[in-house]
Formats: C-alpha cells, sequence, structure tokens
C-alpha cells in the first residue's frame, strides 16, 4: 500500500494516509477531500534501498555460520 502525504487545501493541515486503490482520503482535521497530493520520502524508502530486503533471496550475506 503507498504511503502518500497530502495537504488540506481548505484547512492546510497536512498529513500522511496509506492509499488502497483509488480511494481518497478525507483531512482527519476538517473531513475535506479537497486535497493536493505529495510525494512522501517514506513511499520511496523501499525501492532499490534494501528496505524490503528481509524478502529477498540470498543476496545479502547474514554472516552466520
Amino acid at each position: 500500500m503507498p504511503l502518500f502525504e497530502y495537504e488540506c487545501k481548505k484547512c492546510g493541515h497536512q498529513f500522511e494516509a496509506l492509499v488502497i486503490g483509488s480511494r481518497t482520503p478525507a483531512c482527519p482535521r476538517c473531513q475535506s477531500q479537497d486535497l493536493q497530493k505529495k510525494v512522501s520520502a517514506l513511499g520511496y524508502a523501499g525501492v532499490g534501498s534494501g528496505w524490503s530486503h528481509g524478502r529477498s533471496s540470498g543476496s545479502c550475506s547474514t554472516g552466520g555460520g
């Protein structure tokens, strides 16, 4: 699930939300859905950075054994 940062155009509140499919979250402060989507730095942390390397298949040596 992608994590996005949003800024509410109505009240200016900034927040993060996990988005499933094409759903649009509502501002937790004023409940408006008039939001501007931003790209979260955490949303890109897993792309090629080893963030999810726990699932990789043996390309990383643990030094044990």
